[in-house]
C-alpha cells in the first residue's frame, strides 16, 4: 500500500484564517491563540504537505502558488467536516427560523454559514432580513463599546481606490449611508474629532452601493476591513485619517424560541468561533 500523509484539520483551519485575515497576528487574535503558536502550526502544516505555503518577505501575508491550491481544498475539507459533525449530531432537524441581520453581516458571514447549515439540514426553511421584528435570531453590530458576549470582532478602515483621492479636494469627500447609519455616525465623529473638513459626496442605502461609489472614485468610505476588496483599498495610517474603533458582532436568541433556532444559533457560533 502506498504511503499516505494525513493533514491535520486544525492546521487547515488556522491556514484558512491566516489567508483570509491577511496576517498571522490577526489570525491569532481571531483564533484566541498566540502568534508563536500559529507560526508553529504553519511550520507543521508545511512539513505535512512538503512545500512552502507563504511568500516570505514583503508586506502582509501572501500564499504561494501551492498555498493558493491548498486554500481551495482546505475550505472544502472544513465545510465537509462541519456539515458532517452537524448532520450526525442531529440528522432530523426541521422547521422554520427567522433571522434579523444587517446587510454587511449577511454578506460578510451569514450567507456562507446558512448555506452550510441548509446543506446539513435541508428541511429547515430560513427567513433573513435586516429589519425583522420578533426574529428568532438577531445579529447585532456594535462599533466602539461592545457587549460582553462578542461573537466576532473586525477592524474598521478608511477605504478608497487610492490615496490620491485625498489630494484632489481640500474637503474630504465621504461616501456613506443615510441616517440612521452606524458607519456614517462613526466616520463623521472621527473626522470632526480630528478637525478634518468633510462633506458627504454620495449617500447609498446599501453596502453594495457604497462599494460601487468607492470603486468609481467618488470619495472615501468607512468599511469593515474584509469588505475593502475588488479595487477598494484600506488607506494606510500615512494618509492622515483618524484611527477607528473595531466592529463587534453579537448574537441574541429570542426567549422561548424553538429547538431548530437554538440549533442554528449554536451552529453560527461554532462556525464563527472556529472560522
Amino acid at each position: 500500500m502506498p504511503f499516505r500523509r494525513n493533514v491535520d484539520i486544525d492546521l487547515l483551519r488556522s491556514f484558512v484564517t491566516i489567508v483570509e485575515q491577511g496576517s498571522f497576528t490577526r489570525a491569532a487574535q481571531r483564533l484566541l491563540r498566540t502568534q508563536s503558536a500559529i507560526s508553529l502550526q504553519m511550520k507543521r502544516l508545511e512539513e505535512q504537505v512538503g512545500t512552502d505555503l507563504f511568500e516570505r518577505g514583503g508586506r502582509g501575508v501572501r500564499p504561494t502558488q501551492s498555498g493558493d491550491m491548498l486554500l481551495v481544498y482546505a475550505r472544502r475539507i472544513l465545510a465537509a467536516n462541519d456539515e458532517l459533525v452537524a448532520r450526525i449530531a442531529e440528522p432530523d432537524v426541521a422547521g422554520e427560523v427567522s433571522i434579523a441581520a444587517p446587510e454587511d453581516v449577511t454578506i460578510l458571514h451569514l450567507n456562507h454559514i446558512l448555506s452550510r447549515f441548509t446543506r446539513a439540514f435541508p428541511r429547515v426553511q430560513l427567513s433573513v432580513a435586516p429589519d425583522l421584528p420578533g426574529a428568532d435570531i438577531t445579529l447585532t453590530v456594535s462599533i466602539g463599546a461592545a457587549p460582553e458576549a462578542v461573537l466576532w470582532r473586525e477592524p474598521l478602515v478608511w477605504a478608497a481606490v487610492d490615496e490620491l483621492i485625498l489630494r484632489r479636494n481640500t474637503v474630504l469627500q465621504l461616501v456613506t449611508g443615510p441616517e440612521p447609519c452606524a458607519y456614517r455616525a462613526t466616520a463623521l465623529a472621527a473626522l470632526n474629532g480630528a478637525g478634518i473638513d468633510a462633506r458627504i459626496a454620495q449617500l447609498s442605502p446599501s453596502l453594495a452601493g457604497v462599494q460601487s461609489a468607492l470603486r468609481a472614485g467618488l470619495g472615501v468610505g468607512l468599511l469593515p476591513r474584509s469588505l475593502a476588496i475588488d479595487g477598494i483599498r484600506p488607506l494606510p495610517p500615512e494618509a492622515g485619517l483618524p484611527p477607528l474603533p473595531d466592529l463587534a458582532l453579537s448574537l441574541g436568541l429570542r426567549p422561548a424560541t424553538g429547538t431548530v433556532a437554538t440549533r442554528l444559533a449554536d451552529f453560527i457560533v461554532s462556525v464563527m468561533e472556529n472560522a
